[in-house]
């Protein structure tokens, strides 16, 4: 759950906000401030260290609410390794270790896999086998990202 709040700073403007008196655009951009929070933890810090650095006749919280995170939402922020590992990795298309990673995957979830493989990998820890596999995929993944991003020739 995120916590967005409003605040004002500045005797004077509080006082402009108590008594309804508009503030002007100067004062908006220095005086009025937005911040974001993750967790009910991280804003109540803040608040404590605001209200021990500054008088509380300095500032005003003007606005606060809780923004629920929805479960499409957590699912937007989680990062897509597979994407990474289509994009970077060299020759993904012809690695047997995405094949691999595939027929691991299927088993683990539950989804039919042909009976060769059902065979080759009958002895196996699924899941950690997949792990390994899918970790040295990402890894080579990003080397070859990292190589395109900051070529050997510009360390110099």
């Amino acid at each position: 759950m995120k916590y967005l709040a409003e605040i004002i700073f500045g005797k004077d403007q509080v006082r402009k906000f108590h008594n309804n008196e508009p503030l002007n655009d100067c004062e908006k951009i220095i005086n009025l401030k937005k911040y974001n929070f993750e967790s009910r933890a991280e804003r109540n810090a803040f608040y404590k260290g605001i209200g021990e650095a500054m008088g509380w006749r300095e500032f005003e919280l003007i606005k606060e609410f809780e923004e629920k995170t929805t479960p499409e939402k957590e699912d937007e922020d989680k990062f897509d390794y597979w994407s990474f590992i289509e994009k970077y990795y060299p020759k993904y298309s012809h690695c047997d270790d995405v094949l691999l990673s595939d027929i691991l995957t299927r088993k683990l979830v539950g989804e039919e896999i042909c009976e060769s493989d059902k065979e080759y990998i009958k002895d196996w820890n699924i899941r950690n086998r997949l792990f390994e596999v899918d970790k040295e995929l990402l890894c080579k993944a990003f080397e070859n990202y990292f190589n395109i991003a900051y070529p050997e020739n510009l360390s110099s």
